[in-house]
């Protein structure tokens, strides 16, 4: 074969090279063209109002809801309590299906999950015409889900949000009753009771904190103590914001399946104000046993559903707990909130109070101990070691063998508060401290002997 042959043949090979090239460009714009035309294709359309019926069948879950005089209702029990609201959001995504691309030849449906799929809506318009929508795989890359319409061979790729609206069980349709909102400003008082027992925090005025815990059992006072504003607080922000879980049924004749028939009470008093009119209410929840998933059945007393609390909130509900309300410090008292303060320490007593006085640079404060004027700074420091103590555990016992406190302080208001608290020495660990509203504590040695010798070189500085 000479040169010029062989050319020509080459030249040949090129050329066919070079027009494949071109025809398959040329088809793969056709398509991305086509795709394109197809980006806003509307696949299936329906007024709401046209509707007779939808039937939703996903997983192994189906119902159907029914629309007649423009109202929806559950076809299988026409009792339940339906959501207008829930099903319009539903009945919007077959109102109007649109399509981003349309596949004209898919082969095998099971590529794409549709020889099982795993949600299908058949939609009754009012003159018994039926359309039937199979979703199957989602593509996650795209955010859409496979669909077939009918006994169509074309699949459609439409938005995952439509097939979303349909991953639903019935009981998701349900009108859940409102929980009143609460603030926790608002809260007067909080009940909790369980068998025989009751735990009850409230407002009081003779408290010197304004809030008083107790714990009734069989009826009897078990345990009274003055609780800590600031955590109670915290605590009864538990009941704000409260939400339903899931809707469990409207049937409550049986409650016993759900713990309800002995259940623990929770009652709220509140205040609500309105136009400068404050009236009280009242909510009380009833919270039965835990479900799968750890959940709470639960139930409003003036409500006739049964629904589910989660865990977390439940527990934080009926946590009513001593230690978690009660102040943690020994003498929780501001010395600015008393007339005087008395302090018996080696058999000596020492009163200390405050005056008011008039100086040439203004109004000043003093402080005197027996009516004789003691340093501002020593006094602060000592009395902040007496305000500032912390407690580790509670005690039963009143007193200790020898029964020789070694410092007795009284905190006293005129027409108000009086209060003592003894420190007693105990073991090698700690001091027994008492009071006169029955409290018995121990707390750490170290830190009651930094506030004796912090008292005695106040005293020894005084009388010099």
């Amino acid at each position: 074969m000479n040169k010029n042959k062989r050319g020509l043949i080459v030249a040949f090979f090129i050329l066919f090279l070079l027009l494949g090239i071109y025809f398959l460009l040329k088809s793969l714009n056709l398509k991305e063209e086509t795709e394109t035309e197809d980006a806003s294709k509307k696949v299936f359309e329906i007024n709401a109002e046209d509707i007779s019926e939808i039937q939703i069948t996903y997983g192994e879950n189906q119902y159907t809801i029914s629309h007649e005089d423009d109202k929806w209702s559950y076809k299988e029990d026409g009792q339940f309590p339906l959501s207008e609201a829930a099903v319009l959001d539903m009945v919007s995504g077959v109102t109007s299906v649109e399509t981003s691309r349309v596949i004209d030849n898919p082969g095998e449906s099971g590529e794409y999950g549709l020889d099982a799929p795993s949600v299908q809506v058949r939609v009754t318009d009012t003159e018994g015409e039926e359309s039937l929508l199979k979703f199957g795989n989602d593509n996650t890359s795209l955010g859409s889900s496979y669909m077939k319409k009918d006994e169509e061979k074309a699949v459609y790729l439409v938005d995952s949000s439509v097939k979303q609206k349909f991953c639903m069980d019935i009981s998701e349709f349900a009108e859940k009753e409102e929980i009143p909102s609460i603030s926790s400003s608002t809260i007067q008082k909080v009940e909790i009771s369980q068998a025989e027992q009751k735990k009850i925090m409230e407002k009081d005025e003779s408290s010197e904190t304004g809030w008083n815990y107790k714990v009734l059992d069989n009826g009897k006072e078990s345990l009274s103590v003055a609780a800590d504003s600031s955590k109670v607080n915290s605590f009864m922000s538990n009941y704000t914001g409260l939400a339903w879980v899931d809707f469990v049924s409207y049937e409550s004749g049986d409650l016993s399946k759900y713990g309800l028939d002995t259940p623990i009470t929770i009652t709220i008093d509140y205040q609500v104000t309105e136009s400068e009119e404050t009236t009280d209410q009242q909510a009380i929840f009833y919270i039965g046993n835990q479900d799968e998933s750890g959940n709470y059945y639960a139930m409003l007393k003036e409500g006739k559903n049964i629904y589910t609390l989660s865990a977390s909130a439940v527990n934080l509900m009926i946590t009513l707990e001593e230690n978690s309300l009660v102040s943690s410090l020994v003498a929780d008292y501001s010395f600015a909130d008393f007339d005087k303060v008395t302090f018996v320490r080696n058999g000596e007593t020492y009163v200390a109070s405050k005056k008011t006085e008039d100086t040439e640079e203004g109004e000043e404060q003093k402080y005197y101990l027996n009516d004789k004027e003691i340093d501002k700074t020593l006094y602060n420091d000592f009395y902040s070691k007496v305000s500032s103590m912390e407690w580790q555990t509670r005690e039963s016992q009143t007193k200790t063998e020898n029964g020789s406190a070694d410092m007795t302080i009284t905190f006293e208001k005129e027409g108000g508060l009086k209060v003592t608290v003894n420190y007693y020495p105990y073991d090698s660990n700690f001091y027994l401290v008492t009071d006169s509203k029955d409290n018995n504590v121990l707390v750490n040695k170290i830190k009651v002997k930094d506030m004796l010798g912090s008292f005695d070189a106040m005293v020894e500085e005084w009388n010099q």
